[in-house]
């Protein structure tokens, strides 16, 4: 993919999701949490319960088994929007 299409690709995502601000806090979180093998996926986790999101959405479920907020891969999370806006 060129840089220009991952840039506008990613513009248009922007407009769907809130950033979250990356803390001290935070980071040593994920410095010091062992149960995370990739340093990023503590980053995301940590962003997340500091934020009070009330899911992730992944492709890398199995290095997010120990959370304490549901983990959804991407298709599981387009499936269960589409079952809510049904309902």
């Amino acid at each position: 993919m060129k840089i220009k299409n991952a840039r506008l690709i990613l513009g248009k995502f922007k407009v769907l999701v809130k950033s979250n601000v990356l803390s001290d806090k935070i980071l040593e979180l994920a410095l010091n949490d062992a149960k995370f093998k990739d340093f990023e996926d503590g980053i995301q986790y940590y962003s997340a319960l500091e934020s009070q999101c009330q899911l992730i959405v992944t492709r890398n479920l199995k290095d997010f088994k120990n959370s304490k907020i549901p983990v959804l891969s991407p298709k599981e999370y387009i499936a269960k929007r589409r079952s809510e806006r049904y309902q």
